[in-house]
């Protein structure tokens, strides 16, 4: 799916593909962006919010918190069988 994968509070919320950031598109995280940019992190994936300023962290910050609220809580892992 690519390169790295980021979680916060055990929910999936970002990726990072090819040197750029893409987090999963809520409302609340396009909200802080006056213009937000969307695009396919790899071939077949669904668009996600392009971040390119990485160096503003309290927005990075502000971004995760409103992302991660908003996305569902992680499934319960079903346990092994031994």
């Amino acid at each position: 799916f690519g390169e790295y994968g980021l979680y916060c509070d055990g929910k999936f919320f970002a990726v990072v593909c090819d040197d750029s950031l893409f987090v999963k598109p809520t409302k609340a995280g396009a909200a802080l962006f006056a213009d937000p940019q969307y695009a396919e992190p790899y071939a077949g994936a669904k668009p996600s919010l392009l971040i390119q300023n990485l160096e503003d962290r309290e927005l990075m910050t502000r971004l995760v918190e409103a992302t991660c609220s908003e996305l569902p809580a992680p499934r319960p892992r079903k346990k092994k069988e031994s």
